[in-house]
């Protein structure tokens, strides 16, 4: 069956990172979206078998990482390995910085926005994690970066 999510693409891609205890990890997602102004909260939808899942799962926090297009390479590497094994930070090169909440950020990143997780709605074979906006950095204006299918992006 064709997957009729792609119906709606180009999505934008953003970098979810967790941590919990010791384990972190950077993970692509293109289905995240706002869900409220007042509070900000926004939400996103990460499937159940994710690493990353499990960290926020544990933590109760998360941020979502606006990566520009030169970020590419390093977009797909987090895409294809799982932070189980790998230090994602280590195998792209991106410099990470802490956030308020002690979560790692994407210092190559347009913009972070921390997140203290409200509450989870399961929808099918992933999760929505619908997170509280607690704080937001704010680096520099530039391009943002669209999944088309697969490792096939495009930028706006």
């Amino acid at each position: 069956m064709e997957k009729i999510y792609r119906l709606l693409y180009p999505m934008k891609v953003v970098l979810l990172t967790a941590k919990h205890e010791d384990k972190e990890s950077i993970m692509p997602a293109a289905w995240c979206f706002p869900l409220s102004a007042d509070p900000p909260m926004f939400g996103v939808s990460v499937a159940k078998k994710r690493f990353t899942y499990s960290l926020v799962k544990g933590s109760g926090r998360f941020a979502i990482n606006i990566p520009t297009p030169e970020m590419k390479e390093g977009i797909i590497k987090c895409g294809t390995t799982s932070g189980r094994e790998t230090d994602k930070f280590a195998e792209t090169g991106w410099k990470k910085e802490e956030g308020k909440l002690g979560i790692p950020l994407v210092g190559e990143c347009s913009a972070s926005v921390e997140c203290s997780l409200d509450r989870e709605i399961e929808t099918g074979d992933h999760f929505v994690l619908i997170g509280r906006v607690e704080n937001v950095i704010k680096r520099k204006e530039a391009k943002g970066i669209y999944q088309v299918a697969g490792t096939e992006f495009t930028e706006l």
